[in-house]
């Protein structure tokens, strides 16, 4: 035997040794103690780090999984040395090994908590056979939990997802299938993962999507529904679990894609039924920021470009009869996405002659608010100018005295029509569209500061609403 095979016969005595332990099943404290199994374990574990013998690092890694997952006080034993190995990262698997193999594979990195498991095990999701249902749960799990956001997960499985599809010469079926068992390893992952969605995430939802699609005969018939159903499950979770997920139009332009797979026919009402429940979300997201008196006309819009016009307004006319607390403008324009014409009767006259008075007393309140030239200030100017000019001196503090008195009336007339002010100058908050006009475009929850405050009235036995908004800019 020469030194080029020494190491390459000494790993496959190590892996025969603990795969004799695994089946044997003789893991008694006294046997892992024997030198021959501890040599076998050093070995193994030296091989996870050995970039001149891929294979051998795989296989190292699954024997050590396998053996983590058929006894504790072996699990114990092996844990370190994949926690110590898989400081690095893995060469891809390729083609590597079958699918048990690539399961102990998954079960062996899950130990490690290094920053590259979650691209690896997103890389694997994508690349995983078809026939892989348990180490592609695993790989989903890793995906998703080790990752920043859900967003990131998805968008380098779409990415890996891709690549391997444009490897393949027709693989319109094999798209569909791959769809359906990454839908649902991720269905099973995402009830208990506790990972932010992330900017984005409609997006890359979309660039998943989209790898799919086409395929002819009865065949490929049969895999579209399937995986139509599959994918549109998925997202159904995910608008009921992440509230975010509501306001994301790029979401349903998946959702539109997916319809697509038949145009220019109909989809199969199995289908349709589903798209149906995704409109009812999407509209029961929509109906809360109506009642704080939020327009989202892109949201509805994507709505009607991806669903349908007809299916929108019906999901819509739903909400807006059966809240009849709601403004008649915002039911008229959940129900059609138009404006309402007001016709304006002595009750809507008063109504609005009154808003019209609210709002120049809120003026008057934040002028008087400010304080940029109040009383206090004109008290000052008196004092500094007493000496030398003791008349003007005498007029603004008089002019002072019935600013308090100004003061005082606006802020009791303030009160008697149930007006406060809402936000201080200069704060900052997040941005909500229910209760801030920005100066520039601002993305929902982004930091903003306040550059002028706004006023809110809580009137007895009614919602409070904003009489107008607080004025905010980036910040």
């Amino acid at each position: 035997m020469n030194q080029s095979e020494g190491p390459s016969a000494s790993f496959e005595q190590a892996l025969a040794i603990i795969k004799g332990l695994i089946d044997t099943r003789s893991f008694r404290k006294e046997r892992l103690a024997q030198p021959e199994i501890e040599n076998a374990l050093d070995i193994l574990g030296l091989s996870i780090t050995d970039e001149s013998e891929p294979a051998h690092q795989l296989e190292a890694v699954a024997m050590l999984g396998k053996a983590g997952e058929v006894s504790k006080p072996i699990a114990l034993a092996v844990q370190g040395l994949l926690a110590r190995g898989l400081r690095t990262p893995l060469p891809p698997t390729g083609t590597w090994g079958n699918a048990d193999d690539r399961y102990y594979l998954a079960k062996g990195v899950s130990v490690s908590h290094a920053s590259w498991v979650s691209t690896y095990s997103a890389i694997e999701l994508a690349r995983a056979e078809v026939v892989e249902k348990a180490s592609r749960e695993v790989w989903a799990n890793l995906a998703v939990s080790r990752a920043e956001t859900l967003t990131v997960a998805l968008q380098i499985t779409a990415d890996a997802l891709a690549k391997q599809l444009a490897e393949i010469e027709d693989p319109a079926d094999t798209a569909y299938r791959k769809l359906m068992r990454i839908c649902d390893a991720l269905s099973s992952t995402l009830l208990t993962a506790d990972v932010p969605t992330g900017p984005g995430f409609g997006q890359a939802f979309s660039e998943l999507v989209l790898q799919a699609g086409g395929g002819k005969g009865a065949e490929s018939s049969r895999l579209r529904e399937e995986a139509a159903g599959t994918v549109l499950d998925l997202v159904i979770q995910i608008l009921r679990l992440r509230f975010d997920t509501l306001f994301d139009p790029d979401i349903y332009r998946a959702v539109g894609r997916i319809r697509g797979w038949w145009r220019p026919g109909r989809p199969p009402d199995a289908v349709e039924n589903k798209v149906h429940r995704i409109t009812q979300l999407a509209f029961g997201g929509m109906h809360i920021l109506a009642r704080q008196g939020v327009q989202d006309k892109e949201l509805r819009q994507s709505l009607v470009t991806a669903l349908g016009q007809e299916r929108v307004n019906f999901a819509g006319e739903h909400i807006a009869n059966s809240n009849p607390s709601l403004p008649p403008y915002i039911s008229h324009w959940l129900a059609t996405g138009k404006t309402l014409e007001q016709v304006r009767s002595n009750d809507a006259v008063q109504e609005l002659n009154q808003r019209e008075t609210d709002e120049m007393i809120g003026r008057l309140l934040l002028a008087i608010q400010a304080k940029e030239a109040g009383s206090p200030m004109l008290r000052v100017i008196a004092d500094a100018v007493e000496a030398f000019e003791p008349g003007y001196a005498g007029t603004l503090k008089s002019v002072a005295d019935r600013f308090d008195l100004v003061e005082q009336w606006t802020n009791a007339l303030a009160g008697r029509r149930r007006l406060e002010v809402f936000g201080q100058r200069g704060e900052i908050v997040e941005f909500d569209p229910a209760v801030h006009e920005a100066t520039a475009p601002v993305a929902r929850l982004a930091l903003v500061r306040i550059s002028a405050s706004g006023i809110i009235r809580s009137p007895s036995g009614r919602p409070s609403y904003m009489l107008f908004k607080a004025i905010v800019e980036k910040a």
